[in-house]
């Protein structure tokens, strides 16, 4: 990890809302099912990326959230939470927050990916499986 991501991700904490999540709290949401959606580039994605997050463009959450997140899969509990992930955290909380006002119960990822690669946890190489 960069020292750029260290110093970003040191600053960095819950979003002004209180909606930002530490990284066990994110683990422990996802171990109950909630949706992982990575806001950053598909380049950016594809170097490493959270276990069963989704690549979402923050237009298309704009646009329509349940497409955007859901959309692939007819199946889906849109009803659960969402957690967003970008880089250092900044983006995700505007996407969560998009998020919030369309009524979805939505986090941002404190400190971002730069967290989670702090705290020790895996990312995963490729394009979204």
């Amino acid at each position: 990890m960069s020292m750029l991501w260290r110093r970003k991700a040191a600053k960095e904490g819950p979003d002004e809302s209180g909606r930002g999540i530490s990284v066990d709290d994110a683990l422990t949401l996802m171990s109950k099912g909630a949706v992982v959606a990575d806001v950053r580039k598909r380049r950016e994605f594809e170097r490493g990326h959270l276990p069963g997050s989704r690549l979402v463009d923050i237009k298309a959450i704009r646009a329509d959230p349940v497409d955007a997140i859901w959309g692939d899969d007819p199946l889906a509990d849109t009803s659960k939470p969402v957690i967003v992930v970008s880089s250092t955290g900044l983006r995700a909380n505007g996407a969560a927050a998009l998020l919030r006002q369309e009524g979805r119960d939505a986090f941002a990822l404190a400190g971002g990916l730069a967290a989670w690669v702090q705290d020790g946890q895996v990312l995963i190489p490729g394009p979204q499986r």
